[in-house]
């Protein structure tokens, strides 16, 4: 019987794959994620095919960032692509400088980069993405190689080096044949805990109390189904920031509501399945901000502006 060499699996009981280091100061939001990415990056050179993953989930959750911390802890040269609506493989193969003349597209420079640097490829936002790129990404994937006339006819890559992170945010399913090559997981919202440590990390003058006013209010509209434009972690980073560089204003009670609103439900048609009385979160907000003024933490005089 012919062995077969396309699907490589090891069974060496000694053979495990070790944890990434992330970059210093990197917020793991999904352990499950994280874990899933070290398997592809462990399983990376394994048969003919290459390691790919597929991380889906609401916009804003860290899929894009977890690719590229990979790339970080890697040392790998990273290489994004942004999906628009309509795109087509085409745009994968090949582009055009100013004179008209053909360049490589950002798949011929990714295998041309994996021939001697670890790369990690990150195909961003494929919901925008004409569905027939499924098809293109799954036998890119397979066979780790494609077919471009007009540079030079096949390109093989070097799947010891490249690595695909592919995300989608939840807008259109991709193809059942693309899901099963890749490793996918679903990226939901981070805990509480490490909302409130994303937060932190860009606003270390804050209170845990203040982020969890915004964090409940934000949860509440992420559950709500009838809600289009769901408040993001970084959206409520932003806020948060935002809050504190308007803290000394007059501003009424009333002008708070309307700011902490604005920025939380951009969209009018939203505001409606908004559950808690604006003017008592505008309160509360501007109570605690007052707390952290008064209480004159260190970190607010190094920070604070």
């Amino acid at each position: 019987m012919k062995k077969r060499t396309d699907l490589v699996y090891s069974s060496d009981m000694k053979d495990f794959a070790p944890s990434l280091i992330f970059p210093e100061g990197y917020i793991v939001t999904d352990i499950a994620a994280k874990r899933v990415v070290e398997c592809a990056v462990h399983s990376m050179g394994e048969g003919t095919e290459l390691s790919a993953v597929l991380l889906d989930g609401p916009p804003g959750v860290g899929k894009t960032f977890l690719g590229k911390a990979v790339a970080k802890a890697l040392s790998a040269r990273l290489l994004l692509f942004q999906f628009f609506p309509g795109c087509g493989k085409e745009e994968l193969l090949r582009d055009k400088a100013i004179d008209g003349s053909i360049l490589a597209g950002i798949i011929p420079l990714a295998v041309s980069s994996s021939q001697e640097n670890k790369t990690v490829l990150i195909l961003n936002e494929l919901d925008k993405a004409d569905v027939s790129v499924d098809s293109f990404l799954l036998d890119f994937i397979n066979e780790s190689q494609i077919f471009v006339p007009q540079l030079g006819g096949e390109l093989k890559a070097n799947n010891n080096n490249l690595l695909i992170v592919i995300t989608k945010n939840d807008l259109r399913d991709a193809t059942e044949a693309l899901l099963r090559r890749c490793r996918v997981i679903y990226m939901n919202w981070p805990s509480v805990e490490n909302e409130i440590k994303l937060i932190m990390k860009y606003n270390p003058w804050v209170t845990k109390k203040l982020c969890t006013i915004f964090i409940e209010t934000a949860n509440q509209l992420r559950r709500h189904p009838g809600v289009k434009k769901k408040p993001s972690p970084p959206e409520i980073v932003r806020l948060i920031s935002d809050c504190w560089r308007i803290r000394n204003q007059q501003m009424s009670l009333l002008e708070w509501s309307q700011f902490l609103i604005a920025g939380i439900l951009p969209l009018p048609q939203d505001r409606k399945y908004l559950e808690q009385n604006p003017m008592s979160m505008a309160a509360e907000v501007r109570s605690e901000l007052a707390e952290i003024m008064t209480q004159k933490h260190p970190k607010i005089c190094s920070n604070g502006r």
